[in-house]
């Protein structure tokens, strides 16, 4: 018996977890497009595969100015 009690609470703590996970992606989200928005990229006619192509050039820009710091 003590073994399933294990297992629930393993279980328990990944949903919390889960749940928490997909708290902080919304949050992350809202941040994201709230700068978008500022930043005038609702304004422009672009389509979502080359805003997402232009969107990771960015990151790859910002990941590698931190990996060399």
């Amino acid at each position: 018996m003590a073994r399933k009690k294990n297992v629930q609470k393993i279980h328990d703590e990944i949903t919390r977890l889960q749940q928490e996970l997909e708290s902080v992606r919304q949050a992350e989200a809202e941040r994201l497009g709230s700068l978008a928005v500022k930043a005038g990229l609702s304004d422009i006619d672009v389509s979502d595969k080359e805003l997402l192509a232009a969107l990771k050039e960015v990151a790859a820009r910002f990941q590698s100015e931190s990996a060399s710091a």
